[in-house]
């Protein structure tokens, strides 16, 4: 999931939102002011003649500007600017939580889907003989493809948690064809008691890291 999520500070966003909100209204006025401006000019510049003037009513309709392609598109873009401005208060005012549920489902919702598990742990154990410790695992291939070239990545861990190695360990065979099983296994010949603890994660030799199911519960009823 780390790698799905962005990085999302809610303070900064509201900051964000709020400056774009400013400038949305900003721009507004000065388009209007600029509007209105414009028109008491062409106002006070067409005089209209006496009313008793037979041709007054024809010279009124004259200097009234007419609707154009252009002053559409400003208007759309108006109300659009006000949208824009009403979601950006909208978002200001909804509580911290909210926002932070709304940020979460969208992330989760553009997230990719998982990765098919290709192949399933059936068995995973470690025994010590003497001086030698060894870890052995089974896995099965439980697609519809051979799986070439996959390793066991085994991490070992010291009692406080800390990461003390990682073996890369070949399978017993380079293609584990479908419903076929293949093993690995770890071994320390002058084993000195430092590893508390391991895990498992499985890779191709390319460096993809392969998702697995552990069926180990189910192999060991059965």
């Amino acid at each position: 999931m780390s790698n799905l999520l962005l990085t999302y500070d809610p303070l900064y966003t509201r900051i964000a939102l709020a400056a774009l909100a400013l400038l949305l209204v900003a721009a507004y006025l000065m388009f209007y002011l600029r509007r209105a401006r414009k028109a008491r000019v062409q106002q006070q510049a067409a005089r209209p003649p006496a009313s008793g003037s037979p041709d007054a009513h024809l010279f009124e309709r004259s200097v009234v500007p007419s609707p154009t392609v252009a002053a559409d598109l400003l208007r759309g873009l108006l109300i659009v600017l006000a949208l824009v401005v009403a979601a950006g208060f909208s978002l200001i005012l909804l509580p911290q939580s909210t926002l932070d549920s709304v940020v979460q489902g969208l992330l989760l919702r553009n997230a990719p889907p998982p990765a098919q598990e290709r192949i399933a742990l059936l068995y995973l154990g470690d025994e010590t003989q003497g001086k030698e410790f060894r870890i052995r695992g089974v896995i099965r291939n439980i697609s519809a493809e051979p799986i070439e070239k996959l390793d066991a990545a085994i991490r070992l861990y010291a009692s406080d948690g800390t990461l003390l190695e990682t073996a890369i360990v070949r399978m017993d065979a380079e293609t584990v064809t479908p419903d076929a099983t293949s093993t690995f296994t770890l071994s320390y010949p002058e084993y000195d008691g430092r590893f508390a603890r391991y895990s498992l994660d499985f890779k191709l030799r390319q460096g993809d890291i392969l998702p697995y199911k552990d069926m180990r519960a189910a192999h060991e009823r059965g």
